[in-house]
């Protein structure tokens, strides 16, 4: 009886593996799934000022500067405990700012939508059933333009990621 060579018997297993790799890290698309509006939207204060005193701020990072043609756009992190917010601000609006990214890491935060971390990912994310999704996946919802990203341990989200487009 000839022996199974080593690279047939990995390439068998790779293929029998498949499945459970793919109800991993996978992405679905969500057409309600937005960073400023729809169900999963991020709720937070109107303008910079407020934004700013959403919590204990631990620092503000400037990521850079763009000249525009008649202002200046300022890229700037948000640290507080437990959340990070990339946003831009406008030198001919200053009180104005857009999200260009969220990452909560912490339960405190009730800013993300239905979605909590701490908490068990909801049966349902739009219309995606996430009931077979694996308990230690990296899942993205993706919109028109906007991304969640959903980190899971133990079917609970350890970490949301929000990765928006600013106009």
């Amino acid at each position: 009886m000839r022996a199974v060579r080593p690279s047939v018997a990995l390439l068998v297993l790779a293929i029998a593996a498949l499945p459970a790799w793919g109800r991993g890290n996978i992405s679905h698309f969500i057409d309600q799934m937005a960073c400023d509006s729809g169900p999963y939207a991020l709720k937070l204060p109107k303008t910079y000022a407020e934004l700013r005193k959403l919590g204990t701020l631990k620092a503000e990072r400037l990521v850079r500067e763009e000249e525009l043609a008649e202002y200046k756009a300022r890229y700037v992190d948000l640290i507080f405990n437990g959340l990070r917010l990339g946003v831009v601000t406008y030198s001919n609006d200053p009180e104005h700012y857009q999200v260009t990214s969220a990452e909560i890491r912490s339960s405190q935060w009730h800013i993300a939508g239905p979605l909590r971390t701490g908490h068990p990912l909801p049966p349902r994310v739009g219309d995606v059933e996430t009931k077979t999704l694996s308990s230690s996946a990296t899942v993205e919802f993706s919109g028109e333009e906007d991304t969640l990203r959903v980190k899971l341990s133990g079917r609970r989200v350890s970490v949301l990621t929000y990765l928006c487009v600013a106009d």
